[in-house]
């Protein structure tokens, strides 16, 4: 039986605050893309929603006050240009 790979907090932790606003944006991206393909009976077993989250914290200390708001018009640029 295959044991999905262990999940380190604390070094994706490190990798986020070593990344660009860009990159950062981009694992949301790619967390959220990946999360639509989870079922749902599946969630508990999966690290992702706890990566989004940490993602979504690391977007929220970079712009204090704006929540998501940057990486929203990140996307919408991304859609429309």
């Amino acid at each position: 039986m295959a044991a999905q790979s262990e999940f380190d907090a604390a070094e994706f932790a490190d990798r986020l605050a070593a990344m660009t606003d860009e990159e950062v944006f981009a694992t949301m991206q790619e967390l959220e893309d990946t999360s639509e393909g989870i079922r749902p009976e599946d969630r508990d077993d999966s690290d992702v929603f706890a990566q989004i989250a940490m993602v979504e914290t690391a977007i929220e200390d970079r712009f204090p006050g704006q929540l998501l708001a940057p990486y929203k018009d990140w996307k919408q640029r991304r859609i429309g240009g």
